[in-house]
C-alpha cells in the first residue's frame, strides 16, 4: 500500500496536537454556535500533504477556539485559480487562503517571490523558519501585504520543490532550450541558464508534461510527485532541488483578522505553525518509501554534481541580490537575508 507510514500520521497525530493546543489555551469542548464561519481554499488538492496538514489546522482551529471559529476547506480552483489567490482573500471570496507568493510578483513586485523562497539562500526548512521568526522577516512580508488588504498569518514551510523531466539533465548546459514548469524568480533562473519558463498551475502539471508543453516541472518532493502520477509521464528526477527551502503562506482577510479578538488570532497563528510542523513531519516520513516506489516504477535518479550546481547557484544569487535596487522594502529583505547567511557561514 503506498505510504503508510503518511496515512498513519494523518490518522495518528491529531490526538497529540490538539491534547497540547487545549491544553494551552484552556478549551473544552464546544458548546454553543460559531462565531466565525470561514472559507479556506488550498493551493494542493485532498492525499497531498499540504492538503493534509491543512485539515488538521482546520480541526486544531476548532478544537482550540471552543468551537468559536470553523472553517470549511475547499481544494485547489474550487473556488478560484490559484494565481489569483491575493485577489480572492482580499475581496471576501474567501476569508483564509494557503498561497503561493511567486504568483503575486506581478502585483507586489520582487518581496512577494522572496517570500516564497529564493534558490541559493536557505538550505532546508529550519534555515527558513528562523529567518522568518527570529530574523524578522515577517514583519516585513506583513507590511508588504496589508497594502494588498489581507493579513499574513503565517509561512506554511514545506519540503524541497524538485524537478522531473522527461529528458536527462545533469548540467547547466542540459537546461539549453527546455520548456520547464516555474514562476518568479524560478523563471529568470531557468532563463538565464537558456530555458524557457512556464507558468502553470500544480492542476495542470501532470496533463503539460505528457503533452509536451513542458519538458520539466519543478513541483514537490517525492511523495507529491508521486501522488500527481508524475513518474507516468516523467522518466527523470532531478536533484539537488531548485527550491531547498520554500513556503506556501496562509493569507486571512484584512477585514476578519481586524475583527477577531487578540486571542483567536492567537489561535490562528499557532495553529498555523503547527500546521508547517505537520507538513514537515508528513514529509520527512514519506520522501524515502515515495521514492523507492518512484524507483520500481522506473523513475531514474539523477544528481547535478556538486560544481554544476554550485556555479548555476551563483546565477541565481546575482539575480536576487539585484531585487534589492527595485524597491526600498526589498532592498531591507536582501540585506536582511545576506546578514542572515553571512551568520550561517555562507
Amino acid at each position: 500500500m503506498k505510504l503508510m507510514a503518511l496515512e498513519h500520521t494523518r490518522r495518528a497525530s491529531l490526538g497529540a496536537f490538539v491534547s497540547v493546543a487545549l491544553a494551552a489555551f484552556g478549551a473544552s469542548v464546544p458548546a454553543h454556535a460559531a462565531d466565525y464561519n470561514l472559507r479556506m481554499q488550498a493551493n494542493t488538492g485532498p492525499g497531498l500533504t499540504p492538503y493534509i496538514a491543512l485539515e488538521e489546522f482546520v480541526e486544531n482551529v476548532k478544537a482550540m477556539s471552543d468551537g468559536r471559529i470553523e472553517i470549511q476547506l475547499f481544494p485547489v480552483s474550487a473556488l478560484f485559480p490559484p494565481n489569483e489567490g491575493l485577489e480572492a482573500v482580499a475581496t471576501g471570496i474567501v476569508e483564509l487562503g494557503l498561497t503561493t507568493g511567486g504568483y503575486f510578483a506581478g502585483q507586489m513586485g520582487p518581496i512577494a517571490t522572496m517570500e516564497s523562497g529564493l534558490p541559493g539562500a536557505e538550505a532546508n526548512a529550519w534555515e527558513r523558519n528562523a529567518f522568518f521568526y527570529e530574523k524578522g522577516f515577517i514583519n516585513i512580508v506583513r507590511d508588504a501585504y496589508s497594502e494588498h488588504g489581507v493579513h499574513y498569518l503565517a509561512p506554511n514551510l514545506g519540503s524541497p520543490w524538485e524537478i522531473v523531466s522527461k529528458v536527462p539533465l545533469s548540467s547547466a548546459a542540459d537546461f539549453q532550450g527546455k520548456k520547464i514548469r516555474g514562476f518568479g524568480i524560478e523563471a529568470e533562473w531557468f532563463q538565464s541558464l537558456g530555458a524557457e519558463p512556464v507558468n502553470i498551475g500544480g492542476a495542470e502539471i501532470y496533463t503539460a508534461l505528457a503533452t509536451g508543453v513542458v519538458d520539466a516541472v519543478r513541483w514537490g518532493d517525492e511523495s507529491q510527485n508521486l501522488a500527481q502520477g508524475l513518474h507516468e509521464v516523467g522518466k527523470y528526477y532531478i536533484k539537488p532541488a531548485p527550491m531547498p527551502a520554500p513556503n506556501n503562506h496562509i493569507l486571512v482577510n484584512q477585514a476578519t483578522w481586524d475583527s477577531m479578538s487578540p486571542d483567536l488570532q492567537a489561535i490562528l497563528e499557532g495553529a498555523a505553525k503547527l500546521a508547517s510542523m505537520k507538513y514537515l513531519t508528513l514529509t520527512a516520513m514519506s520522501r524515502g518509501p515515495a521514492r523507492a516506489e518512484l524507483e520500481a516504477a522506473g523513475m531514474e535518479f539523477m544528481t547535478i554534481p556538486a560544481d554544476e550546481w554550485l556555479a548555476m547557484q551563483q546565477k541565481v544569487r546575482a539575480i536576487w541580490a539585484m531585487y534589492g535596487e527595485q524597491d526600498e522594502r526589498a532592498a531591507e529583505a536582501v540585506e536582511l537575508l545576506q546578514d542572515f547567511l553571512a551568520e550561517l557561514g555562507r
